[in-house]
């Protein structure tokens, strides 16, 4: 399947619905779906980079997990948003990396950092876990740890662009970081 082989649209806006209401079946479904062209669309961005691609990929659904309150349904594919997603992920780290003093060249990639191949896996099985854990959240705990943690936001900032008390988006992100911890623990131990 790709970003174009649609569902009919009551379909597709009833998925929308369910993965927007936080439903880890939908979201499942979204990136079953929708990660073959995700990933397709950043590879050929990263010119075949396959580990930067898989975490932009990652980056994409994480990004669209915290934002899909914000998705318009027009009767496009969801598929259109993720891509335009990726798009800017992909953007956001190329202007990341530009202004990075890291490489002395500024266009050379390191394709053999030594991570070995088991070590990719795990950490792609992780990552699903972690996607599948953070479809457990209400809305405003997804938001709060994306932005505490990917956008690397401080507890007053997150609250300023919420809208809620620094102490309010504290109990949030504890919250949340419980329910994780929760869900991520074997047999809820």
């Amino acid at each position: 399947m790709n970003a174009h082989d649609c569902p009919d649209p009551a379909a597709a806006q009833s998925l929308v619905e369910a993965a927007r209401s936080g439903d880890p079946q939908a979201w499942t479904e979204v990136y079953r779906h929708y990660h073959p062209a995700v990933f397709g669309f950043l590879m050929r961005r990263t010119s075949g980079d396959r580990p930067l691609a898989e975490d932009l990929a990652q980056d994409t659904f994480v990004k669209a997990l915290t934002g899909i309150e914000k998705f318009q349904w027009s009767g496009t594919d969801l598929g259109a948003w993720l891509l335009t997603i990726a798009r800017n992920t992909f953007l956001d780290h190329r202007k990341r990396r530009s202004t990075s003093r890291e490489s002395p060249t500024g266009d050379a990639v390191d394709r053999d950092c030594g991570t070995r191949v088991e070590d990719v896996i795990i950490a792609r099985m992780e990552a699903e876990r972690l996607w599948a854990a953070m479809g457990l959240l209400n809305s405003r705990q997804r938001s709060v740890i994306a932005m505490r943690y990917w956008e690397e936001l401080s507890s007053q900032e997150i609250a300023t662009r919420v809208g809620l008390r620094t102490g309010a988006v504290k109990t949030l992100a504890y919250r949340a970081r419980t329910n994780l911890r929760r869900s991520l623990t074997p047999y809820g131990t």
